[in-house]
């Protein structure tokens, strides 16, 4: 077929904190539509925390909280989403391992009120600043969630961690040292097939863009995995192709190498 399918990462990949979306870019995705290609947002965070304006840009598709949540033209088809009861061993898991988190919704991410150190503070500060100003109060125990962000504290177990929460959660570890699980099973390539199924679209029209971690299970399933130049090195090892860093436009001229545009 003709119509492509292409999935954007946003931190680091789409967006940049210090120039937000460059016009280049956006450019790119308004062609992209011109020519009856769809752009998706394939993004780990969770829906509450992605801004309209970058919807606005011009993606009907998007893919959030690392493969739990899918829309079409602003419709829900697909919202994996976990309460208290499978919540609240898991955070009692995270205090005893000493590990700061912030609970990820579709409506709201909820913070720890109980946690006052310094280093959970500043994690929540930067939440607040960058991502989202809808909070709840996971000590409320009345949250819904797509998945955890968790912050280890210097000697925390992440050994002990790891080993009674693997068997429930998909772990995705980053460079700096923090992770974040969604449920066994989920990660951003199964937000892809989902929205795949609903479309009817083949696996071999699809294309992706990303920089990190959690981007290399999508990286890997599409047709065309493109890593952005300024990727982590493990997600430029399993990228099947590179492009520009975001700073350089790497969208555009990714998409522009592949006749995109």
């Amino acid at each position: 077929m003709d119509r492509k399918i292409i999935f954007f990462d946003i931190d680091g990949t789409l967006y940049d904190q210090e120039v937000g979306v460059s016009e280049l870019t956006k450019q790119a995705i308004k062609e992209l539509l011109r020519k009856g290609h769809i752009p998706v947002i394939c993004t780990g965070r969770a829906r509450v925390m992605v801004p309209d304006y970058l919807i606005d840009l011009g993606f009907p598709g998007l893919v959030a909280g690392a493969g739990t949540y899918v829309e079409y033209n602003k419709k829900v088809i697909h919202n994996k989403v976990m309460g208290p009861d499978e919540g609240e061993e898991t955070i009692a898991i995270l205090r005893e391992c000493g590990i700061h988190f912030i609970l990820e919704g579709p409506e709201y991410i909820y913070i720890d009120e109980a946690d006052k150190s310094e280093e959970y503070q500043e994690a929540v500060a930067f939440a607040k600043k960058y991502t989202c100003s809808k909070l709840g109060n996971a000590n409320n125990k009345d949250y819904v969630i797509n998945k955890f962000t968790c912050y280890p504290a210097a000697g925390s177990r992440m050994d002990m961690a790891d080993e009674k929460l693997k068997e429930k959660y998909h772990l995705i570890y980053h460079i700096d040292g923090n992770f974040e699980m969604t449920p066994k099973g989920y990660d951003k390539s199964t937000g892809i097939q989902i929205f795949l199924k609903h479309l009817g679209a083949d696996r071999e029209d699809t294309y992706a863009f990303g920089d990190s971690t959690n981007d290399t299970e999508m990286l890997s399933f599409v047709q065309y995995g493109i890593a952005m130049g300024n990727s982590y090195p493990e997600v430029l090892k399993a990228a099947k192709y590179k492009t520009l860093s975001i700073k350089e436009d790497g969208i555009y001229y990714g998409l522009k190498k592949f006749g995109l545009i």
